[in-house]
């Protein structure tokens, strides 16, 4: 491998590593899950006030948050063999662009406080969460 292919190899991996850590993997919030337990003054503290509450009956209230994130994808070319990313190869493959766009993520997180006010149930939706 030449130095400059070398070069544009590294150059793309760094790319493809920043997308990584400003994308789905990079969560703003904590995972719901670890919530259970919790306290509802803690739930407050850690995500602020809900989207919507509901009162259960027999003391259970029901808290709900509703959360996005964003990220950009794409924006590379690709071998159409084999799928990856071009690295500038002398061989004569036959190249795709893949187009930018914005992927929106959505999470519903609805969690159950008990009469104590501790959570007991935490439930997800989407693929943000």
């Amino acid at each position: 491998m030449t130095r400059p292919n070398i070069l544009l190899f590294c150059f793309a991996a760094a790319l493809i590593l920043a997308g990584c850590e400003s994308g789905p993997l990079a969560p703003d919030h904590p995972d719901p899950l670890t919530l259970q337990g919790s306290s509802a003054d803690d739930l407050l503290k850690k995500l602020g006030p809900p989207q919507s509450s509901q009162n259960l009956g027999n003391g259970r209230t029901l808290l709900q948050y509703d959360w996005s994130s964003s990220y950009v994808a794409g924006g590379f070319t690709t071998t159409t063999t084999t799928g990856q990313l071009y690295t500038g190869s002398t061989l004569n493959l036959p190249r795709s662009y893949v187009p930018e766009q914005t992927v929106v993520q959505t999470c519903i997180v609805q969690f159950v406080l008990g009469a104590d006010q501790r959570v007991e149930e935490v439930h997800t939706q989407g693929d943000g969460c």
